[in-house]
């Protein structure tokens, strides 16, 4: 299958990166802090499912105002896990907790693999890139990673004007990769976003399901960038 690709892009948060402390390791704190203790796994599950419901709206995310979304997303997992209690003051508590941290480089670390899997890829040939919808700070977060020297380019939403889903940002992929769509394979943890965004644009697309949270995906799925060895 290896033979196939020219170039390998990837998605940024839920596939290289995740946060420290974890979004679940933020409800269970903000959770416990108001007498509510829950079981992690239950957790995990719960916000899965409320990825996966809300899967096709935050591919219609732009940047602009997402309190609509996430006012969605806790309540499906507060009423998942079964929470008994004042949801509008999670939510709020829950909204300054993310903005507060997210924002921030350090909060940003690489997945166990990452590091092996894009060393292995670059030795093996082929261009890597990156798109990502996101502001400059992914950049930075990179750098301070030390990931920013395997990529041949990385695209940035808040730079180029266009977000994905739109066939147009994966075409630029394209255009930086000196090859055609059919000729890469693109990377992502969002199936409305990154999966058919980029089949949409002509590529193939691998599909990390790091929480088993799309089990009925119409893709290949798969729990961890190592088993990326399986197709490439």
């Amino acid at each position: 299958m290896s033979e196939e690709f020219d170039a390998i892009v990837f998605d940024v948060g839920g596939t290289l990166l995740d946060m420290k402390p974890t979004r679940a390791e933020v409800f269970a704190e903000v959770l416990l802090a108001n007498g509510f203790k829950v079981d992690r796994a239950k957790l995990v599950k719960a916000i899965g499912t409320a990825d996966r419901t809300l899967d096709r709206e935050f591919a219609k995310l732009d940047g602009g105002d997402d309190s609509g979304y996430w006012m969605k997303f806790d309540r499906i997992v507060l009423e998942d896990i079964g929470f008994v209690g004042d949801p509008s003051h999670i939510y709020h508590v829950l909204t300054e907790k993310f903005k507060g941290f997210m924002p921030m480089v350090e909060t940003w670390v690489d997945y166990p693999e990452t590091k092996d899997i894009l060393q292995e890829l670059r030795k093996r040939g082929f261009t890597l890139g990156v798109i990502s919808n996101a502001t400059e700070l992914v950049n930075r977060v990179l750098d301070n990673l030390d990931l920013t020297k395997n990529f041949d380019f990385v695209i940035v939403s808040d730079e180029v004007g266009v977000n994905k889903p739109s066939a147009e940002i994966f075409k630029m992929a394209a255009v930086k990769a000196r090859t055609s769509p059919n000729r890469m394979l693109y990377i992502g943890d969002r199936v409305s976003t990154d999966v058919k965004g980029a089949v949409d644009a002509g590529m193939n697309a691998i599909l990390v399901d790091r929480a088993d949270a799309y089990p009925d995906a119409d893709c290949i799925r798969i729990r961890d960038l190592n088993y990326l060895r399986l197709f490439l």
